[in-house]
């Protein structure tokens, strides 16, 4: 079979391949509902770098020292237990009596702070008025060298007795703001030398209770006894 070619045409032009239009001279198809195509999407943000710094903790945990339970020349190795206070409703007209030598606590009729017999006892806690509201007051007894070492100071042996000769007036525990004042807080402690010449530091670790329910304390106590 014969095929005859005319003139100069070069016959049919092969159609571009898919994909190789400029896009820049193409419309852009709609995506559906509106929303821009893939190109026009912004990247979603990176999340956040995880943070090196700590979780942050009270003021008082964190300024607080661990316990230095070293005995100096004359003392024995301390011994730890743990004290608290505990009010019973002022109701029941209650005062409770704490010995420091032991941690060791008892009641006696309550009688306007007023103490017959301290038995050996450095600290009262006592109901004030007994309104029916928070009302327990803490004083250290007659006679008594108690003193509270502050949160930030050093917890050992030669900081808790040089603390224990500040003395320690009556202090309202419902008044959060009066036992910050004072420095009555969770990390302190309350230092005493007592009657048997034994020092010991009684940690406030937890505090709980407002102006309308009683404080409770609570915490380990470390007692150096004097040696013979």
């Amino acid at each position: 079979m014969t095929v005859a070619f005319g003139g100069k045409d070069s016959g049919p032009v092969a159609a571009p391949a898919p994909g190789t239009v400029d896009s820049a001279t193409q419309p852009a198809s709609p995506s559906p509902s509106g929303m821009p195509s893939s190109k026009e999407q912004e990247p979603e943000p990176e999340p956040p770098a995880p943070s090196d710094e700590a979780p942050s903790t009270s003021a008082s945990a964190s300024a607080s020292p661990e316990a230095d339970l070293t005995a100096p020349d004359g003392y024995a190795k301390a011994l730890s237990t743990m004290w608290g206070l505990a009010p019973v409703p002022c109701t029941q007209h209650e005062q409770q009596l704490i010995d420091l030598d032991d941690g060791t606590s008892r009641t006696e009729d309550e009688n306007n702070g007023a103490v017959q017999d301290p038995g050996g006892a450095e600290l009262l806690y006592w109901p004030d008025t007994c309104t029916g509201l928070g009302d327990y007051q803490l004083r250290a007894l007659p006679n008594t060298r108690v003193g509270l070492l502050r949160v930030d100071a050093p917890k050992s042996f030669d900081s808790c007795r040089a603390a224990a000769g500040t003395g320690f007036g009556a202090l309202a525990l419902s008044e959060r703001n009066d036992r910050e004042d004072r420095g009555f807080v969770e990390g302190a402690a309350l230092c005493s030398v007592t009657d048997k010449g034994t020092v010991a530091m009684a940690v406030i670790e937890h505090i709980s209770g407002d102006a309308v329910d009683d404080v409770s304390v609570s915490g380990p106590l470390y007692v150096w006894a004097a040696t013979p």
